[in-house]
């Protein structure tokens, strides 16, 4: 593959600019019990969303405005490029984007200890893919 462009250097590095920020916040919240899950999920499920929407963005991958984790890790699998071995962890984020937050009948519970785990190996993961 060639080089990216520019401009999807500097999207790619936004979306991680971006998911830096949900991480800060999960690494401040995420021990405190007084935080609803609602709103740790949703900010882990931005993170590894943005970071997606990263690594696609540096391969001048066009997509469509989602919080569909499994719709951007389907549309990266279509273009050769490999995912983490949490794929199926990381997918299961995705009702915490919207349905979590607006619906007052969610009851997951949110397992803590597994997405800083997660975060960790998306992290790493794109940070590899970004950095060619």
């Amino acid at each position: 593959m060639s080089s990216p462009s520019p401009e999807a250097r500097e999207l790619a590095q936004l979306l991680v600019r971006k998911a830096e920020g949900d991480e800060s916040v999960l690494d401040r919240l995420l021990g405190d019990p007084d935080v609803p899950d609602d709103v740790l999920g949703f900010h882990a499920q931005q993170a590894i969303e943005k970071r997606l929407k990263a690594v696609l963005a540096f391969h001048e991958l066009e997509y469509d405005r989602t919080h569909s984790i499994g719709y951007l890790t389907s549309l990266l699998e279509h273009h050769g490029i490999n995912l983490p071995a949490s794929r199926e962890q990381i997918e299961e984020l995705t009702p915490w984007a919207v349905a979590a937050r607006y619906e007052d009948t969610f009851e997951e519970v949110l397992d803590r200890g597994a997405i800083r785990q997660q975060m960790s190996v998306v992290r790493e993961w794109s940070g590899r893919l970004l950095s060619g």
